[in-house]
């Protein structure tokens, strides 16, 4: 695979704030506690970071944080970072910023609102591939952007030299079989989609984008490179516990748990999201035994 530094589990990782700014002594924190779990790859800004609501000014202070940790460290991480919008020429710029940035990558949605046609969804990442020389990972998530990337316009996008692979969050498990047999073998095929990762792992699926893995890296790194066979047995200790953490929208549930373990000073989100508690998470989490400790 032409792009192997981005298969495996890659922590799409939360935006703490406190007090409604950026918490820069939480996110430390939480790089610290990711790094010991095995994580060497991360998404910054994405939804899971609440993307929508951060300003540009704190995704380059959250980039530079980034990449003081690692060099302090000696460390080598990836830094792929969130650049889509539902306005081609946002993206374009955004991914231009992305470059000064330092990102290793490019994490690009698919635009959500005015639900373009597949040829405008095509000529939409067409236009950001051309002015970017980082790879791009094409994002489908049609339940939060209600449009959905067909087959047909991931195959066009797929021979794009720069367009790597495609972070899938349908869930749909029958169209990444599809993918597996049209698409080139190094294209690069992640899940978006914790609650059927195992079942897109055991289909051949190269990675997962998980925002589950902000509690659980560790685990599911060790679903991902155990065999087949073990995988579905090792993973069903966690599918309560993923079910419940996603009853809300994420990161809700994700904050809830981090701040619950003192990872992260405050679980407040930006609105309109607004932290919701849900005992059910604490104590389906509390079964698992899962030491936050770092």
């Amino acid at each position: 695979m032409k792009h192997k530094t981005f298969s495996g589990v890659t922590t799409a990782l939360i935006t703490p704030f406190l007090n409604q700014k950026w918490d820069k002594k939480s996110f430390l924190k939480l790089l610290n506690f990711q790094i010991k779990q095995g994580i060497k790859s991360f998404v910054l800004a994405s939804t899971t970071g609440e993307n929508p609501t951060l300003e540009d000014h704190e995704i380059k202070e959250i980039c530079k944080s980034f990449h003081d940790f690692k060099e302090t460290l000696n460390l080598d991480l990836k830094l792929i970072l969130a650049t889509g919008s539902f306005s081609t020429k946002q993206s374009i710029n955004k991914t231009k910023k992305a470059i000064d940035l330092g990102a290793d990558a490019v994490l690009v949605v698919t635009p959500y609102y005015n639900k373009p046609p597949q040829k405008g969804l095509i000529l939409h990442f067409e236009k950001i591939a051309k002015v970017s020389s980082l790879p791009l990972i094409l994002y489908n998530v049609p339940a939060r952007t209600a449009c959905d990337l067909t087959l047909s316009s991931i195959k066009t996008l797929s021979q794009i030299d720069n367009i790597i692979g495609i972070k899938e969050a349908t869930g749909d498990i029958s169209f990444l079989k599809l993918l597996k047999k049209e698409l080139p073998e190094d294209f690069l095929l992640l899940s978006g989609d914790d609650l059927s990762c195992v079942e897109f792992f055991s289909n051949g699926g190269h990675g997962a984008i998980s925002a589950g893995a902000n509690i659980l890296a560790k685990e599911l790194i060790e679903v991902f490179q155990e065999k087949t066979s073990q995988k579905a047995k090792l993973f069903k200790r966690y599918q309560v516990f993923l079910e419940d953490l996603f009853k809300e929208t994420n990161p809700i549930g994700v904050k809830q748990i981090l701040h619950s373990y003192s990872l992260i000073q405050s679980p407040e989100l930006r609105e309109p999201l607004v932290f919701c508690k849900n005992p059910e998470l604490e104590k389906s989490f509390q079964k698992l035994n899962k030491n936050m400790e770092i």
